[in-house]
């Protein structure tokens, strides 16, 4: 589920952003894709994939509070009740599919940017 976000963020990326060269997609052993986040990020605590998740919750309108608390449903299941990020973070990886163009806002509701 995550690749295809992965996948979408990275056409999103292309298409729109200035720092190209700042991000590629890698295939990972067992045919995974991961866009990559350095070394010495666990790429759960990383923009792209919480952004990658973001994605993936996207299917219709959401509020802020609301996509927040669909999150902490996917990491709890994923982690067994511990939250790995903050919502601080979690803030940060809107701006960035904001500003890569991946989302759009408006009054009070965000949703998937369509990518013709």
């Amino acid at each position: 589920m995550y690749n295809e976000c992965y996948i979408e963020l990275e056409q999103v990326i292309m298409k729109k952003s200035r720092y190209k060269s700042d991000i590629q997609l890698v295939n990972k052993e067992g045919g995974g894709i991961v866009l990559t986040p350095t070394k010495n990020l666990h790429e759960d605590k990383s923009i792209i994939k919480i952004g990658a998740r973001i994605l993936s919750i996207l299917n219709s309108p959401r509020t802020i509070s609301t996509a927040w608390k669909s999150y902490i449903q996917i990491q709890e299941s994923d982690i067994n009740g511990k939250i790995r990020i903050q919502f601080d973070t979690f803030i940060l990886a809107i701006d960035f599919l904001y500003i890569i163009g991946a989302i759009e806002y408006e009054d009070d509701l965000m949703w998937r940017a369509r990518n013709d």
